[in-house]
């Protein structure tokens, strides 16, 4: 008589924003930045953020990585991520069409049908994106798109181990809350006061919820946009 010995369980996969090797910071950056912008403008009410969604999504300009952009992106994440696990000091630098390859591999993006495009001008980073509202807002409003255009620098405060995001321009639709455009100097330093420090906050919340990214920040020395590429370097 034999014995069957029932097979070891499923792991079931973790959802979210996975290890460094699904895109470390750069990936996180685009997902915690919907999050953060939706809690940085919820103080307006209900009706207010409808009034900054649309019913149509957004032309977002495309990017077709090759592999040897994703690949290459790739082992430079493994390598950061090697010496990270190990303690090393480190430093990881990538392009912009390394980020939007990332990025437009990574399988909670493709789920949940975001798009988005990033890109680099010198010390400013900039991100084109757009949300369907279904998921993404967990139901609160239904059958339209947030549609944004962010340019932003990035710093990094080594004593508070917090990155910083400082926003130049925001635009949803044809909203724009911040940078040329908008309803004056004094609506900009009232919208600087109050939205950069609650989307700060929510964001490195955000980030420090992943254990992989949160060891990162521990050990990192500097975080930032720096003629044209995304530079990070641990100690």
């Amino acid at each position: 008589m034999s014995v069957t010995t029932a097979p070891p369980p499923v792991q079931k996969k973790k959802s979210g924003l996975g290890c460094l090797g699904c895109g470390c910071l750069v990936v996180a950056l685009l997902a915690l930045l919907f999050f953060g912008l939706l809690g940085g403008v919820g103080y307006y009410g209900y009706h207010k953020i409808l009034g900054l969604t649309s019913a149509t999504p957004a032309d977002i300009p495309s990017f077709t990585a090759s592999d040897d952009v994703y690949n290459a992106a790739q082992q430079k994440i493994a390598a950061f991520d090697h010496d990270v696990k190990n303690h090393q000091a480190a430093t990881i630098q990538l392009s912009a069409d390394e980020i939007n390859a990332l990025v437009g591999h990574n399988p909670d993006v493709v789920k949940n049908n975001i798009r988005s495009f990033v890109s680099f001008t010198s010390n400013e980073g900039r991100v084109q994106a757009t949300f369907p509202t279904d998921k993404l807002s967990d139901g609160f409003i239904k059958d339209r798109y947030f549609n944004f255009d962010t340019s932003f620098q990035l710093g990094f405060d080594s004593q508070t181990k917090r990155v910083i995001v400082t926003p130049d321009a925001l635009k949803f639709g044809n909203r724009v809350l911040l940078g040329p455009g908008a309803a004056g100097t004094s609506f900009n330093q009232s919208f600087m006061n109050s939205f950069t420090p609650s989307f700060n906050q929510s964001f490195n919340d955000g980030l420090r919820k992943n254990p992989d990214i949160a060891a990162m920040l521990d050990q990192a020395k500097t975080i930032e946009i720096k003629d044209g590429e995304l530079v990070i370097e641990t100690q």
